[in-house]
Order: C-alpha cells, then structure tokens, then sequence
C-alpha cells in the first residue's frame, strides 16, 4: 500500500523497557519547539473497538491467542492509518508514531506465526514509514527496568527468553531494511539517549 504526502512519518520501535513512549513523546514536544509540525500518535489506538481490546488483554490473566492478537492489530492499524496518519502526513505534518507493524512482526513472531508472513500481511493495508527508529537495549538492562518499574515483578527467566527472541526480530528487520532503519544504542541515562534521537532526526528531517 503506497500513500503520497507532503509529510514524513517517523516510526519507534524496540522491546519493552527500551523508552519508546517516552521518548516519542519527548521527541515530538522537542520538534513543536523548533517550529515543527509535529504530532504524537500510539499503536494499538485508544479509540478503536479492536484497540481497547487488544489493550485490555495486556492485563488479563492470559493474552490472546496469537491470532486473534494478529487480527485485532491489523484490524486496529488499518483505523490508525485512516483515521489519524494519512490525514495528517497529507496536511505535512511530521508524525511520530509509538509502535507501528514492526511491532507486530517482533511480538507476534516472537509467539510462533511466521514473521515474514506478519510482515507481507502488514504491507497489503500499511504506508511504509520514511524512518524506523529502533531503540536498541540489552535484554539484562530491559528486564530490569521494567521490574523496577512494575510492582507485581517480573518472571525474568521467562521475560529474558521473550525479550530476545522478540530483539532477535528486530535485528533480522533492521537488517533486511538498511535504509529505513536506524538503529540507536540506548543502554544510557534517558536525556543523552534523547540527545542522540534529536540530533539524528533534526538532521534527518533537515536534508529531505
């Protein structure tokens, strides 16, 4: 699917614990600052019947199958793109968007569908982002920002296993799509990890 606009649409990706909300959330303030169009978007939606499902199932007891999770994602991001992207990367706004169908390839393969299938699935009702931020961390590190982080504590042997399987998708995408990718070490204190994300994008949004 193939979409042309004035705007550029800038993707975060990573395993949990990497700071993707945070920082897209800060990136996009940063960018408003300098006189950017900018606008924060999030995936799965809020708003969407699909969404507010698949976000209730990150609390329940057991998650979706995997299909049914695979589903509703897609469902949600067709809504995501109609109802918020497109418009708004038509009217030449810089949108920033927390996850996109990377997410769904890493996550979702790293449950047992095939990632190529995910990826060629996605790529039938998505816009390719004009760049993919990936917010690298160690699996050590991740795992032990998200158990400080959540009071009910974390299975970390079960998390670790995840957690790579889940980075390990993310290298083979990266590595599959050189020109898209850019690929961020962010095993560092939170401001010069957003140093780095300003820096690169200013740059990157400068010389289009």
């Amino acid at each position: 699917m193939s979409e042309t606009s004035s705007g550029v649409f800038i993707c975060f990706e990573g395993i949990d614990g990497s700071g993707k909300t945070t920082h897209s959330r800060l990136i996009t303030g940063y960018l408003r600052g300098l006189g950017f169009d900018a606008v924060y978007t999030t995936e799965p939606t809020r708003y969407s019947l699909p969404g507010r499902k698949l976000r209730e199932s990150f609390f329940a007891p057991e998650r979706l199958p995997v299909e049914e999770e695979f589903q509703l994602f897609l469902e949600d991001r067709k809504i995501h793109l109609k109802d918020e992207v497109i418009p708004q990367l038509k009217d030449g706004k810089t949108v920033i968007t927390d996850r996109y169908y990377f997410s769904s390839v890493a996550y979702q393969g790293s449950r047992g569908l095939d990632w190529q299938f995910i990826l060629d699935e996605n790529l039938k009702v998505s816009i390719v982002p004009n760049l993919v931020l990936l917010l690298d961390l160690d699996v050590d590190e991740a795992v032990s920002r998200i158990a400080s982080e959540r009071e009910e504590g974390v299975n970390t042997f079960e998390k670790k296993e995840n957690l790579q399987r889940v980075r390990d998708i993310y290298h083979k995408l990266a590595d599959k799509f050189p020109d898209l990718f850019h690929v961020l070490n962010v095993n560092k204190p939170i401001q010069e990890v957003q140093e780095d994300i300003q820096d690169f994008i200013v740059n990157f949004l400068s010389t289009r």
